[in-house]
């Protein structure tokens, strides 16, 4: 059993940073507190050369071996533009039944990224999109059909694996069915249970089995599911639902902890905390140093202080090791 000290608290999280290079006290940070991962965006990306140089420094900073991520989904979300294999939209390729096409999209999308040192895709979105206002998801779906989105993600996990890319599946319990956008403020879905068991729960299903390894949750408050914590910080969402009736084993990683549904709402360490308890094993904080490393120091003292049992969190940073560990050949 790993020991509950603070040599690996910084598996716990995946973090950004500023610039094409990596600031000074960004790879301090790397290499004294062994972060998880690293998630890449377009403010950190000049040119191939330079990307795959980024990504050994990422990489040789780290004493375990890093997740490193990037959001290279197609269409409009894609990180990586120049002199990169660009393709359609999730929602093209569904409505034109073109399963031919997505893989090979995935696939090369997969082996470009490999080549780079970039380990993660963060990929394909999963949501089944039932809202036509929905903006946030939009054409980043496979479509309205549970059964053809389902189908899709699984030729899209199974393209990203063959070349030894993690894929993700997001996101969790599912933000096909909402009206705002959580980079903004805190959407609501009000469908059941059962609705939800009916339509954005069968691809999530069809990833799993598909043998997906890390799936990311979404800001979303679903009283169906929960009626007192939105999704991020429900053990009954992250652990009782996903974990216990989906039989799902992988990691779970947060969205993007930043966003305007969680700050304007809560204090960034404290909601931090509460998902981590709530089950997800990655914390996912995309921007600002400062705010990184006083999050890096609460979670530190709430060990300390112990708001949470040694021995679960002796286990908890074990998990993390033992997928990593299982996960050798897409991380070396």
């Amino acid at each position: 059993m790993i020991k509950a000290n603070f040599d690996f608290l910084g598996q716990l999280f995946v973090f950004g940073f500023e610039g094409k290079t990596l600031p000074y006290d960004f790879k301090r940070f790397l290499k004294d507190k062994d972060l998880g991962g690293v998630i890449l965006f377009s403010k950190n990306i000049e040119t191939l050369a330079q990307t795959k140089e980024l990504c050994s420094e990422i990489k040789s900073l780290s004493k375990h071996s890093p997740l490193v991520m990037i959001d290279q989904e197609g269409g409009e979300v894609n990180r990586i533009t120049d002199n990169f294999p660009v393709f359609p939209s999730n929602l093209s390729y569904g409505e034109n039944e073109d399963k031919k096409g997505v893989a090979f999209a995935y696939r090369t999308t997969a082996q470009n990224l490999r080549k780079l040192g970039i380990n993660v895709n963060l990929a394909p979105v999963v949501d089944v999109l039932t809202n036509p206002k929905n903006e946030v998801i939009g054409q980043r779906s496979f479509g309205s059909d549970p059964i053809k989105v389902a189908s899709f993600s699984e030729i899209a996990i199974d393209a990203i694996h063959s070349e030894r890319v993690l894929a993700c599946a997001k996101h969790f319990p599912g933000l096909g069915d909402v009206d705002r956008d959580p980079h903004h403020e805190l959407p609501r879905n009000d469908n059941s249970k059962k609705r939800f068991e009916k339509v954005d729960f069968p691809p999530f299903l069809e990833a799993i089995k598909s043998g997906v390894k890390l799936i990311m949750t979404s800001h979303v408050f679903c009283p169906g599911l929960d009626s007192e914590e939105i999704s991020t910080f429900s053990p009954k969402i992250c652990s009782d639902i996903l974990r216990a009736e989906l039989n799902y084993q992988g990691l779970v990683i947060t969205d993007d902890m930043g966003m305007g549904a969680i700050v304007k709402n809560h204090d960034l360490n404290q909601a931090c905390w509460k998902a981590f308890l709530a089950g997800h094993d990655l914390i996912l904080l995309c921007e600002d140093f400062e705010k990184q490393n006083s999050l890096f120091e609460y979670f530190k003292k709430s060990v300390v202080d112990k708001r949470i049992n040694q021995t679960d969190f002796s286990k908890r940073i074990a998990k993390i090791f033992s997928d990593k560990k299982s996960l050798a050949g897409f991380l070396e």
